[in-house]
């Protein structure tokens, strides 16, 4: 653990060995990471289970402690002041009559928002957004995806966007800025059946894998028709 380091005028946040300050030392992998500077993104891909959640998690967790003054799970962490908005564990709404994909729309319009309001006021927002807009078809959410993050390079903000879409970036100006960051796993196949095994380890580039399927096998339902 590490005391952090406000770098004013600095819209980047960098750290090394960074890891998540709830998991116990002997479980928590660390990885370097840079979010920022403003103008482009990270672009975190891979497979269910691999980390993609807990390293936005850990950048989030990290600045928030960062702000109120403590140490932060890292050998060393500097940071801009932001003001940090997130997308993660979106829920619908019975009671509201909400949609899981409405109630994403409106989280990721308010930190649209944010970010136009801190531009405005010479701030910087810190974006965290976890496999957004997952609420709908593949086709939309990549079409929606990509314009929410042009809204937030375009205020200026610096952030993670975390997704199973390899393809989200694709887009010219998109795959211009971003900058791509994956996890893996190792697939065991024994005598019990599949197995699966995760480094947890940050690699540059764009993921190569996927385990869906394997994990269906994991689980013992492997022998289903997945063509229908």
């Amino acid at each position: 653990w590490v005391v952090p380091e406000f770098v004013a005028g600095s819209p980047v946040i960098d750290a090394s060995d960074l890891g998540h300050p709830l998991l116990p030392p002997e479980r928590c992998v660390r990885n370097d990471v840079q979010v920022g500077p403003p103008g482009g993104f990270l672009l975190v891909t891979g497979s269910n289970m691999s980390g993609k959640s807990t390293l936005l998690r850990a950048v989030g967790a990290n600045a928030v402690l960062a702000a109120a003054g403590a140490p932060v799970c890292a050998t060393r962490f500097s940071l801009p002041p932001v003001h940090i908005h997130t997308s993660m564990r979106i829920d619908d709404s019975l009671a509201e009559g909400i949609s899981l994909f409405m109630a994403e729309l409106l989280r990721v319009r308010g930190i649209v928002q944010a970010a136009s309001d801190a531009r405005e006021h010479g701030r910087t927002v810190l974006y965290l957004l976890d496999e957004i807009l997952h609420g709908t078809n593949t086709a939309e959410r990549r079409v929606a995806a990509r314009g929410v993050v042009r809204h937030l390079l375009e205020a200026g903000a610096i952030g993670a966007v975390s997704t199973h879409d390899l393809t989200l970036a694709e887009a010219p100006d998109l795959a211009r800025v971003a900058r791509a960051v994956h996890f893996r796993e190792q697939v065991h196949q024994e005598a019990g059946g599949t197995r699966l095994t995760f480094d947890h380890t940050l690699r540059d580039g764009i993921a190569t894998t996927r385990n869906a399927l394997k994990l269906l096998e994991a689980v013992g339902l492997g022998g289903l028709d997945l063509d229908e």
